[in-house]
């Protein structure tokens, strides 16, 4: 009898992309478009090229179109490389926000984005398909030629109900992209990172994408400080993810070098955010341990809030530290948040975790151990976890629903 639900790598539910021994890829996003499509952003790459790709499932994820390339790896000049796609689905077109590199051998990059008016079934910029429109960035400190930008968190729609200051901002929806502004050594210990959150006000109403623009909170010289355990005086928070709270603050976690998630909070819709801290099950309890990656948070329904994250300080696996990435990022665990209803403590609280997918015995040949990069997602009361696999494939199980009870 076929197996519904697993939490095995060995056993998905559906293989989206191998990228095959000699590259490396993993997910940027996922979203439902307005027509029921399942989409996914993918970076795919190697030493001498990256560049962002989506897949489309016309069949709640049984199976999956060719890849659509937003710019043909052929095409892209050196060191100009693509990478990351969060996607926005509105009525009449698909955004996607992506980070272009100035040179060769960096992390980092512009932001950049592009448009799909079919679905995504094809990306284009300024000049049609191959070009990208620019999106505008102020230099902060870290980044004082604006080519420090990260972004691997999906933007959230913010709602002014809720909230006492809503009004003095916006009467209507806004959209807020999370980013990180970074410096750019190459071992990932050494990066220095602040959190920056991009808000705009037009983006569901420019009849030309050339016309959307953003508001980054908050403004230079400095995003929101994450400090790093081991040198109290800098920062490293990285790649905040965001969720909107039943009382209309904002409430975020991220990633960083201490072992462990952290988060802080806006009562204002973004524009500022408290002191970042160690993310506890509860206030007062032991910290949420995780290493230096990716920690994506789901509002679900019901009032439940998706956590996803390793359940180890970094070493697991023989890692040495929160940053030996190709060891520690496994297996990834779900916690469910509830909210506590408190005004100055922590807003959620945790349940004890629980196993979500592991790749015990998964192409043990690949050195790249890592299956943090994903999405979970809520649709039609079943639950998916989207994840890259061994740096190479890109997967999605079935969740079982007792999983987030």
């Amino acid at each position: 009898m076929e197996e519904i639900y697993s939490t095995t790598a060995l056993k998905p539910y559906a293989l989206i992309d191998d990228a095959g021994p000699e590259h490396g890829q993993y997910i940027n996003s996922f979203c439902i478009t307005k027509r029921g499509t399942w989409l996914i952003s993918v970076t795919i790459g190697h030493s001498r090229w990256g560049t962002t790709y989506t897949r489309r499932s016309l069949d709640r994820g049984k199976t999956w179109e060719d890849r659509v390339y937003v710019i043909e790896p052929g095409k892209l000049e050196p060191g100009k490389t693509i990478e990351m796609g969060q996607l926005l689905p509105l009525d009449d077109r698909i955004y996607q926000f992506h980070i272009q590199h100035t040179r060769v051998d960096t992390r980092f990059g512009k932001l950049k984005y592009t448009v799909s008016y079919d679905d995504g079934k094809t990306w284009e910029g300024p000049e049609g398909p191959g070009s990208l429109y620019s999106l505008e960035s102020p230099a902060y400190e870290l980044s004082p030629e604006s080519d420090g930008w990260h972004l691997m968190a999906p933007g959230i729609t913010i709602w002014p109900a809720g909230s006492e200051n809503a009004t003095k901002y916006s009467s209507s929806a806004e959209w807020l992209l999370p980013m990180n502004v970074s410096t750019d050594p190459l071992p990932l210990s050494e990066i220095r990172s602040e959190l920056v959150f991009a808000i705009s006000r037009n983006v569901f109403t420019a009849e030309d994408p050339a016309d959307i623009s953003f508001e980054f909170y908050p403004p230079p010289p400095h995003g929101v400080k994450v400090p790093l355990e081991s040198a109290p005086a800098e920062s490293l928070g990285q790649e905040p993810q965001v969720v909107q709270l039943s009382d209309g603050r904002l409430f975020a976690v991220c990633r960083t070098g201490n072992g462990c998630i952290y988060y802080t909070v806006s009562e204002d819709l973004g524009r500022s955010w408290q002191e970042a801290r160690p993310l506890c099950y509860k206030e007062g309890g032991p910290r949420l341990l995780h290493p230096n990656c990716p920690c994506p948070l789901t509002k679900l329904s019901g009032g439940r809030y998706a956590l996803l994250f390793c359940n180890n300080d970094g070493t697991a696996f023989g890692g040495a530290d929160p940053f030996d990435h190709t060891k520690n990022r496994q297996p990834v665990y779900i916690t469910i948040g509830r909210e506590t209803g408190s005004k100055t403590g922590q807003p959620l609280e945790f349940s004890e975790p629980r196993l979500l997918c592991t790749i015990e015995g998964f192409h043990p040949e690949q050195h790249w151990r890592d299956l943090t990069y994903g999405f979970f997602l809520e649709d039609q009361g079943e639950y998916y976890h989207f994840y890259n696999a061994v740096w190479r494939f890109i997967q999605v199980n079935r969740v079982d629903p007792k999983l987030v009870e």
